[in-house]
């Protein structure tokens, strides 16, 4: 969801094309089919219950599996090393691990247009017709990253083998359950009063090789496809400051994301 800050402004732009929109053991804990949130008291949802709400708030259950895929035009404000930089570009998103974002820096204009291709366990960055590997460490990062579309979706968190888990509310206030299923990083989410998903959290590994950092993921809005209702407004914080900010001024649903690229170089 989030790509990492890397030197120049070009390649600041490929770092976070990755948003939407930032491992762990699914045994243990509650299952996908069990569990409150402190305890049995009346009026308190359980962590199924929220997911419930949010995916009805989302569109249902019928239209978020119907949508393996989901592109959009956004436009975006990103905030790193005291710099602000807009950018523009399309996202092609097949969770958890197919997706290709193109964007560029609106102040250099589509010319300066670059990709980032992920078609897990494989990935590049892509110029023109120069595909460049990604380096191992980023490779991991990035899987972590787009596996948090899959989250969105909601649809695939009742599926066996993934663990629901009561969490405090976050600071304002929504009510929330940990999701966590085996090989993939544990997230937060939280629900809002309508039964909105309003926010994500969890921790990112810095493809650097530095301590992981947190990353909150804040939704607003609703852009509508196909049935599905899908956050307009994205905002993400590192470690508690601004770094992302992007609108969606499309999104369509579709079966697949099919492009050549996805297959790499040659």
């Amino acid at each position: 969801m989030v790509g990492h800050i890397r030197t120049g402004v070009g390649d600041l732009v490929v770092a976070v094309a990755l948003v939407a929109a930032t491992g762990a053991c699914a045994s243990g804990g509650q299952s996908a089919s069990a569990g409150s949130i402190g305890g049995s008291s009346a009026g308190v949802s359980s962590p199924t219950q929220l997911l419930d709400r949010a995916i009805t708030h989302a569109g249902g259950s019928a239209a978020l599996t119907r949508a393996r895929a989901l592109t959009w035009e956004g436009d975006a404000i990103v905030n790193a090393g005291g710099r602000v930089v807009q950018i523009s570009g399309t996202w092609a998103i097949q969770p958890p691990d197919t997706a290709i974002v193109a964007t560029f820096d609106v102040s250099r204009g589509p010319e300066g247009m670059r990709a980032l291709v992920f078609a897990s366990p494989r990935g590049w960055q892509v110029r023109g017709t120069e595909f460049t590997p990604m380096p191992a460490a980023l490779l991991a990062t990035e899987r972590d990253e787009f596996y948090l579309y899959d989250v969105m979706r909601m649809v695939p968190l009742r599926e066996p083998g993934v663990t629901l888990t009561a969490i405090p509310p976050d600071s304002l206030g929504h009510a929330g359950f940990r999701a966590e299923r085996a090989g993939r990083p544990p997230v937060d989410v939280h629900v809002d009063a309508t039964g909105r998903l309003a926010h994500l959290r969890t921790r990112v590994p810095d493809p650097a090789g530095g301590q992981p950092v947190l990353q909150d993921i804040w939704l607003s809005g609703t852009i509508e496809s196909s049935g599905v209702r899908w956050p307009r407004d994205l905002r993400i914080m590192l470690n508690g400051e601004p770094f992302f900010a992007v609108t969606l001024r499309t999104l369509r649903i579709h079966d697949r994301v099919d492009d050549p690229r996805l297959r790499g170089p040659g």
